[in-house]
Parts: structure tokens; sequence; C-alpha cells
């Protein structure tokens, strides 16, 4: 018994790995996709920095060494959203070993080299980016151990799932990773994080971003539909509305964000100062649902085959955003990683083959108002 005691001990935990062979691939994307643990806005903003510095280099692999790893032309793919890190990376199908191998590396001990990390700013000019992010962070100071902190508590094994796909022998992905356990024997990740964070501010930029956004508690196929139709290209409401009527703008649309509970059914609208006058908000609120009311079964058949189309050829047109990340279906990284991603959600993937919408142009509708009606108006 007590034997037993201390083998369970000594048991290392590894993040767990899914495999993904697909014959007729020519590269092996490798992904990992982390839940992330409850984070304030300033540790966001460090976690920003963290990620866009752990793949520089870790001990056991310098820059040269990284970059011979991942096949030619493609880096490091990492994103944070709402609810999750991603980091994703490219090999040869020779070089899979090495490339999770590469992986455990950054995951358990990225560098952060003082006169190597480099600050990415989003400029206060350009909100649009963070209009369409899922979660909202405050500038907080940076240091080595800043990042090394906030990467620990993040970094939690049982937290991490690993993706792999490509041309490979079932079973040999999983083989390798458990060769990677070495770099996990003496991981221990934090328990906490360090630093006090800033509070929250209005930040509106210029120029500024209307936001009119509602929860979507589970994500449905009728909620990718009403998104294109009320945001998708030329023929979309905001684009009638706020382009052609109201000369607002010329950027707009309607997005699914992932929040921390679900997901966020968003719109939203550059435009200049005067918006922030509450009446001209509930104005163009009214403006909508007549736009709304105007849409035909024409313009639920042209909905479809945007979605079709970008399911059967990766091309673009799907309303969900996942940070900065593509979910563009030609390419294998991307499609595994939101097929990964929607799966942690509880989203079924989407296929090919028998993904298909079916909804009236009745039922569009009055979704469409309901969630226009709930809407929630903030400024980015």
């Amino acid at each position: 018994m007590i034997l037993a005691g201390l083998m369970l001990a000594q048991a290392v935990v590894v993040p767990k790995l899914l495999e993904f062979p697909v014959a007729t691939d020519e590269l092996v994307a490798i992904e990992a996709v982390i839940r992330l643990p409850k984070l304030e806005v300033g540790h966001r903003y460090r976690l920003d920095q963290a990620a866009l510095n752990a793949v520089k280099m870790t001990p056991q692999y310098g820059r040269r060494d990284i970059s011979r790893i991942l096949s030619p032309g493609y880096r490091f793919r990492i994103d944070q959203l709402a609810d999750a890190l991603r980091i994703g990376l490219t090999v040869d199908p020779k070089d899979l070993g090495a490339g999770l191998s590469v992986l455990s590396s950054v995951l358990t001990e990225p560098t952060f080299l003082p006169d190597a990390i480099k600050v990415d700013k989003l400029p206060e000019s350009f909100p649009w980016r963070r209009a369409l992010r899922s979660y909202d962070s405050a500038q907080m100071d940076i240091s080595q151990e800043s990042l090394r902190d906030v990467w620990k508590y993040v970094v939690q094994p049982n937290l991490v799932t690993i993706g792999v796909r490509g041309p490979f022998n079932p079973g040999s992905a999983k083989a390798l990773w458990k060769d990677r356990e070495r770099f996990w024997s003496d991981y221990q990740p934090n328990k906490t994080v360090s630093g006090r964070s800033p509070s929250p501010r209005l930040d509106i930029g210029e120029p500024p971003i209307l936001l009119m956004s509602s929860e979507v508690p589970v994500l449905t196929t009728l909620d990718l539909v009403v998104a294109t139709l009320m945001g998708g290209g030329k023929d979309s409401v905001l684009w009638s509305v706020c382009r052609e009527q109201l000369r607002m703008s010329y950027q707009q649309g309607a997005y699914l964000l992932p929040t921390l509970t679900g997901w966020e059914y968003r719109l939203a609208i550059a435009t200049d100062k005067s918006i922030l006058d509450p009446e001209k908000v509930e104005s163009l609120r009214a403006r909508l649902h007549e736009g709304i009311e105007k849409l035909s079964q024409v313009d639920l058949a042209h909905a479809n085959g945007l979605l079709r189309g970008y399911i059967a050829y990766g091309q673009p047109g799907i309303p969900i955003l996942l940070g900065n990340s593509s979910v563009t279906g030609g390419d294998a990284n991307d499609a595994l990683f939101r097929d990964m991603y929607l799966s942690m959600k509880g989203v079924p993937p989407i296929d090919k083959t028998d993904w298909t919408v079916d909804v009236s142009v009745a039922e569009v509708k009055s979704h469409l108002h309901k969630l226009l009606d709930l809407a929630k108006v903030s400024y980015k």
C-alpha cells in the first residue's frame, strides 16, 4: 500500500492529446487549446504579451532551432480568447516528434529574456480590433518575472488539450507525446497570479465603435444564419441601414464571439461621437428593426449560400470570430483549432458533408428582433 501510494504521488500530469489522422494532408497541424482560469483585465494584457514572447526561445530550443522545426513559411499561431489560449504550429510529417517537443518546451519553460521582450501595443486611434475581441484588457507593467508568473498560472496540465492532425499512423502521435513526459515531470503551475490589475475604464477611440451585444448561451445554426443576414456583406441589414441609408461608416458587421459563459451576438459599427446620444442609438435600433422586416426568402437563400460556401469550400463568410484567429476551412491548423474549440464549448463540429441550415424567414426575423431588443449598448 505504501509503495502504491508513492508511485501515485510521483505520477506525471501531462496534457491530453487527441489524434486526427488524415492520410491526404501534406503537413502536420499541432494545436494546443488551453482553457483559461479566471483573469483580471491587467493579467489578460500580460498574457497577451507572454503569448507573443513565449515562442521565441526556451532553454532547449533557440530561435534557429524553432525556425528549422516549423514547416517553411509557417510561424506559431497564438491567440487569447475569452476563455481559452490557442498555440498552433505546423511541421513536416518527419518532424512530428520535434514539433511536440518544441510545444512541450514552450508550454513549460519559455525563456522570456528581458532584452528580448517586445511589447505589442494596440494604438488608441484604432479601436476596431478591440471591438472584435471577446475580452477586455488594461495595460499593466510587464517584466520577465511577471510574464513567467501569469504563464505558469495559465498553463495547468489539466486545462491543456493537444490536437494533432495530418498524415501519421494512428497511435504514433500519442506515443511521441508520451515521450515528452520529461518536460512535465518537474513542472509546477502557479495556483495564483500576482500583481494588482488596473480598474477597467471607458475606452473610446477614433472613430468610436458602437457595440450592440446580446447573450447567446448555446450556439445554433440559426444564430449563424441571422448573423449572416444582419452583417454578411453588401446584402446585409447593417449595410443597407448604416451604410446606404445613414451613411455612418464603411465598417460594420454582425459577429458571434465566445464569452466565459457561452457566446455573444455583437453588432459593431464604426461611427462618430454623435452616436453617444442615447436617442440616436435608439433611433438606429428602430431602423434596424425596420430593416429586419424587409428580409425575404431571397435574402435567406443568399445567406445560406454564403454559409454553405464556407463549409464546403473554405470561402470567407462565416460570422464566428475566435479572437484574431482565422477559422477559414481551407487551412488544416485553423480547421483543427476551430473544431477543438467548438467541441470545448459544446458545439458540434462543422462538417462539410451533412451540416445544413433549415430555417424559415419568419424564424430568422423573430430571432433577429429578439436579439436586437435584448442588445446592450457599449463603446470601444
